[in-house]
């Protein structure tokens, strides 16, 4: 027995497998659920474009011979890297997704490509307006004869129609006329391609904010639409956290999950344009043909990346807005 009446014996050793286990729970604990799939991916396509580079060719044959020969190096190696790889992206994931929205450095070549992006934006949402107007003329003029059947004054149909033509109502119109046009409901009675194309254009131009809070990117403008339109949010970083103790648990877990899918995708965005980019270099004994064909995988993965990010923050948006509606009720 020590002088220290024994303590000495019970500390855990430095190389008890209880307390590396611990470490590595603590280590494993600290990583998000969304870095995952893009750090294994980046190791895997690594692991992937190595052997490529061994056989001086894109083909994957004997490559499972390779790894059932060299499986005890190979999980050595390929263990940590995805654990590295992980702790690495999950630290820029933030930074995914702003560069996504458009917040970018203030130097001179994106400064340019910022205010360029933005105006084709204020162009894209001017010219989707005037689409939304002549689609609704359109449906109205589709829906006009069924109304007439139903003995709706024709004076009340001209006023709703210069309402859509964006012109003045006839100046004939009694107060009673103003008030049927203003309640007049008619989208039902349109043809099915008018309200599809409808809905589809009110969406498209719910997604893009006011003039002066454009963003340069569709991500951008997504996200930034939907939170403008939030009448409780104040500031938006503590949003959710100072309205959790309102919302349904169902409704936060959502929210979790867009969030979640929303930081991985936005990951997985860059991950695959860095391995495009590593690409060239580490198959450098490959035909160029091949490095082309690697490349533009690569590419089609990074683009539908970026369109599940969209899809993601659109259902962010949508959970947003029902944690809106909870928080504005005492």
């Amino acid at each position: 027995m020590s002088a220290s009446g024994g303590t000495t014996g019970d500390a855990p050793a430095v190389g008890d497998p209880a307390t590396v286990s611990a470490l590595a729970a603590r280590i494993l604990g600290q990583l998000s659920l969304s870095a995952w799939l893009p750090g294994a991916f980046f190791v895997a396509c690594i692991a992937v474009l190595l052997w490529f580079q061994r056989v001086h060719s894109v083909t994957l044959a004997g490559a499972g011979q390779f790894v059932q020969h060299n499986w005890i190096p190979f999980l050595i190696f390929a263990l940590p890297a995805v654990v590295i790889s992980t702790l690495v992206t999950q630290a820029f994931a933030f930074e995914a997704i702003r560069a996504l929205e458009g917040y970018w450095p203030s130097v001179w070549p994106l400064d340019r490509f910022r205010h360029s992006a933005q105006k084709r934006a204020l162009k894209r949402k001017a010219a989707r307006s005037d689409e939304y107007e002549s689609a609704l003329v359109e449906a109205f003029r589709s829906a006009r004869p069924a109304l007439e059947k139903r003995g709706i004054h024709e004076d009340i149909l001209d006023a709703v129609e210069r309402d859509l033509q964006g012109k003045a109502r006839p100046s004939r119109l009694t107060e009673d006329e103003h008030d049927e046009a203003d309640s007049l409901e008619w989208e039902e009675l349109c043809a099915p391609w008018h309200s599809a194309r409808i809905v589809r254009l009110r969406q498209a131009r719910s997604e893009l904010p006011e003039d002066s809070r454009v963003m340069p990117t569709r991500l951008g403008n997504v996200l930034r639409a939907g939170e403008d339109a939030l009448t409780n949010s104040g500031d938006l970083e503590g949003f959710v956290m100072r309205n959790r103790d309102r919302v349904p648990s169902r409704i936060l877990v959502n929210h979790d999950e867009f969030r979640t899918r929303l930081d991985m995708y936005c990951t997985m965005v860059f991950v695959s344009l860095a391995l495009g980019a590593f690409t060239w270099p580490i198959l450098w004994n490959v035909p160029w043909p091949q490095r082309v064909v690697v490349s533009a995988i690569l590419a089609v993965t990074a683009a539908a990346s970026y369109l599940a990010a969209l899809g993601s923050a659109r259902g962010y948006v949508v959970v947003l807005r029902q944690i809106d509606r909870y928080a504005g009720t005492d």
